[in-house]
């Protein structure tokens, strides 16, 4: 049985291979017989028919962006548009951008040097004369006595006077000698009494010794020196107090004339609120 395939050609005898397939070859010696041919033919001219074809996969992940690329070349400055000569008109100018916002205060910078002194300025104009509105009468009581001859107006421990220069208010009586307070406040008492020989003063206050003064007068050839005892103080009174000179005994030698005076004086400094 083999001998007459074996005497085909060899093209003939693969095409008859080929057509029955090896399954139908039940011949072994057969197929040996095809294996041991030389120089077989390719396989192509034995082909199985085409498959079907398959589906599409599924669209992959996009992938990541490239790199940037190098930077292009600069290109050619465009063509100037009219003529040359030609003035150009400056546009309308844009809106304004808003305010930025504010910096950080600075530091203090140091105290510079002090200047020289400016000129002075023109004098103004006198001012208008005030309305008077202090105080008045009663309310500002100022007083002074005087002594003006040898003979004292009365002859008790308190000094009187036998003149008067001021009465402000007329809380003075220089005939008791006495002040009497007609506003309360602070005020100041002073003398100066002439003497020819011993003097003795006190500034009474009712009744009360404020302060004392004594003083003698030196005496030449069996005449007498005349000199000048003096005194001051400043007191709070209230009103209705009462305020004089008193003599001490034995230490009363007042004198007095129209060239020598003797005086006392007193005046408001200024009134309690």
């Amino acid at each position: 049985m083999l001998s007459p395939l074996v005497s085909l050609p060899q093209g003939l005898l693969i095409k008859v291979f080929c057509l029955f397939g090896a399954d139908t070859m039940r011949d072994v010696g057969l197929l040996l017989l095809i294996l041991t041919i030389p120089n077989v033919a390719d396989a192509g001219e034995c082909r199985a028919p085409d498959g079907q074809a398959g589906k599409a996969g599924e669209p992959g992940i996009t992938g990541r962006d490239g790199r940037p690329g190098a930077r292009g070349d600069t290109g050619d400055p465009g063509a100037t548009s009219g003529t040359s000569d030609v003035p150009k008109k400056r546009g309308p100018p844009g809106d304004p951008g808003s305010p930025g916002k504010h910096g950080s205060k600075g530091h203090i910078g140091q105290t510079g040097p002090i200047g020289e002194t400016g000129p002075y300025g023109p004098q103004g104009q006198k001012g208008h004369s005030g309305q008077g509105g202090g105080l008045r009468g009663r309310e500002r009581p100022a007083f002074s006595a005087v002594i003006s001859t040898g003979r004292r107006p009365s002859y008790g421990p308190i000094i009187t006077f036998d003149r008067i220069i001021t009465n402000e208010g007329a809380c003075f009586d220089h005939v008791t000698g006495k002040f009497l307070t007609c506003k309360a406040g602070w005020y100041y008492f002073t003398y100066n009494i002439a003497t020819g020989g011993k003097l003795c003063i006190k500034i009474m206050k009712n009744n009360v010794k404020e302060a004392g003064f004594c003083d003698v007068a030196a005496t030449t050839n069996s005449q007498s020196n005349y000199q000048i005892n003096s005194g001051g103080v400043v007191l709070r009174l209230k009103k209705q107090d009462q305020v004089y000179l008193e003599m001490v005994s034995e230490y009363n030698n007042i004198y007095g004339s129209d060239d020598v005076n003797s005086v006392f004086s007193g005046f408001l400094l200024f009134p309690d609120q």
